[in-house]
């Protein structure tokens, strides 16, 4: 941690973790509360309790890897340690995708409106399937893990840089180069599913939007056609997020194995998927409107609270 910009990514990553750890915990909590009390959630309540719970724990596993790899980098880089925090990672990580996706396609089925038959059939399946769906999701990833965590321990044995396997020109060092190069798939199409998932139907809600927007801009109703403007404009940065948080952990896996990743790149790949997670949490918030009033009670309540200090 020697230079100025090491310094500046690792404390803005922190203010990222805890705004993510905040807006997660708190929808969390807030969907616990009503589940306790009624003994029943939504199913889109359902998939935000998964996510939070998921997001929450994918930033206490990121800042965890940050602190090992930056203040006990001997400890990071031992073998157990090394592969624990990984499959603990893509674990977590591989869930929120999904779950991402799952909400994603839960508000399509629900807001969108189109005529097509298959389409008409998810609207009234898909919120019925919502449960298992979550758990299929779970399972998936375990799975998943568990296969990466196996092909990590021989891809660190086998795989140090691309680099040196190239120089290699014999024929067992062109084997493993190849095996190498397509094992790397393994890491990505995991993760490529929910993104097409999630692209497809956000494509397709704002599409719907985007529709109904000039539906009623053309009837002036001024109130609906701003308040379809606002869902727009947050499910667009919402989709952002998510392509960019995407491509960077694609992009964070090849210049991992390439040999060409340092501690100034591993930062910014970490920051910009930490503030996905944290920035989505706070998009949520304002978006659904149970957890805006809440949060706003809790800001009147801390603002009474604070009063007597002042």
């Amino acid at each position: 941690m020697s230079t100025l910009f090491q310094w500046f990514g690792f404390v803005l990553l922190v203010i990222e973790t805890l705004i993510g750890m905040v807006g997660n915990g708190f929808i969390a909590i807030i969907n616990f509360t009503d589940w306790f009390s009624s003994r029943k959630l939504s199913p889109a309540d359902m998939i935000l309790s998964c996510l939070s719970l998921f997001r929450f724990a994918f930033h206490a596993i990121g800042i965890q890897n940050e602190i090992l790899l930056h203040f006990f980098i001997d400890k990071f880089l031992m073998r157990n340690v090394y592969i624990a925090n990984s499959a603990s990672w893509t674990f977590v990580n591989t869930a929120n995708l999904w779950f991402a996706a799952l909400l994603s396609v839960l508000y399509c089925v629900k807001i969108a409106n189109f005529s097509h038959p298959l389409f008409l059939q998810m609207k009234r399946r898909f919120p019925g399937l919502v449960p298992w769906l979550l758990l299929g999701t779970v399972v998936f990833s375990a799975i998943t893990t568990t296969i990466e965590a196996i092909m990590t321990i021989r891809l660190m044995s086998e795989c140090k840089t691309f680099e040196s396997l190239l120089r290699n020109n014999t024929d067992s060092g062109m084997k493993t180069y190849d095996f190498c190069k397509h094992s790397m798939l393994l890491y990505v199409v995991p993760d490529f599913f929910p993104f097409m998932i999630f692209l497809i139907s956000s494509i397709l809600l704002l599409t719907s939007l985007w529709r109904h927007k000039n539906l009623l801009q053309s009837t002036a109703r001024d109130v609906s056609t701003e308040a379809h403007l606002n869902a727009i404009r947050a499910l667009a940065s919402f989709s952002i997020l998510y392509v960019s948080s995407f491509f960077v952990e694609t992009l964070a896996m090849f210049s991992f194995w390439t040999g060409m990743q340092d501690i100034g790149m591993e930062f910014l790949f970490t920051n910009v998927v930490v503030a996905y997670s944290s920035g989505h949490a706070i998009i949520l918030i304002f978006l659904n409107p149970k957890l805006k009033h809440e949060s706003l009670k809790m800001l009147r309540q801390l603002k009474c609270w604070m009063k007597p200090l002042s």
